[in-house]
């Protein structure tokens, strides 16, 4: 029963996202955090859980030469309608929901698959005609951040700092994710970690077994059309 309600949880919040000033005062008056898109908001780097959020969000942090107010990690589509009303440069991250899908049931478990790539789903597809956001692609953020960047500086017509994947650097932003992560401490963080590492590779497999099953299958194959939209439209 109590993960009915999580999953009830997750759905309601993703409807409500409809409606960005609604959203916000509830999910931080529940929550406390306060890294919601305003209008004073230098730019918005934000996409479904599990998509690169915390290596993206850092990493242009530690790059930029000046302090700047990065809306993230609300993975709603709310972030990203309220960027487009104040004209306010975004990065909408993505991932390729078996991946996406398969790694956000590592992190919590008590998630229903089909919850999950209905969510996935909601956010994309209720984006997939706006033109008011870079698309930052899973790997290319992960291998190539500094591209994704540059389309942010000439869409947007701004000039922020590139981010280069050097060892120094990665380091740096490996040592965040790890020393921040809400799970630090837990007996499976190993598995549940942000951060990539062989522990998870191993039952990231197992898990994407599981979403191969014909009960998923038409799940899945909804989230990859809207996936397919994107990467076309870069």
């Amino acid at each position: 029963m109590s993960n009915y309600f999580f999953n009830l949880k997750y759905k309601v919040a993703n409807k409500v996202s409809n409606y960005p000033g609604l959203y916000k005062m509830i999910s931080k008056g529940l929550t406390g955090r306060d890294c919601y898109t305003t209008k004073d908001s230098d730019i918005v780097i934000d996409g479904h859980p599990r998509s690169a959020n915390t290596y993206a969000t850092y990493a242009f942090k530690i790059a930029q030469t000046k302090d700047l107010i990065i809306a993230n990690h609300i993975h709603k589509k709310s972030q990203f309608l309220t960027a487009e009303k104040y004209g306010i440069p975004a990065i909408l991250l993505i991932r390729e929901p078996m991946d996406c899908i398969a790694s956000m049931l590592i992190r919590q478990p008590k998630y229903d698959p089909t919850v999950l790539f209905d969510g996935y789903y909601f956010l994309y597809n209720g984006l997939k005609d706006s033109n008011a956001f870079v698309v930052g692609e899973f790997n290319e953020v992960i291998n190539n951040y500094a591209e994704v960047i540059k389309r942010v500086n000439k869409r947007f017509d701004k000039n922020f700092d590139l981010y280069y994947k050097t060892e120094e650097n990665e380091k740096l932003v490996k040592h965040i994710v790890q020393t921040q992560d809400e799970l630090k401490g837990a007996s499976d963080y190993d598995q549940r970690v942000a951060y990539p590492n062989e522990t998870r590779k191993k039952v990231m497999n197992d898990v994407k077994k599981r979403l191969q099953q014909e009960i998923y299958k038409t799940d899945y194959s909804k989230c990859k059309k809207i996936y397919d939209h994107f990467m076309n439209k870069q």
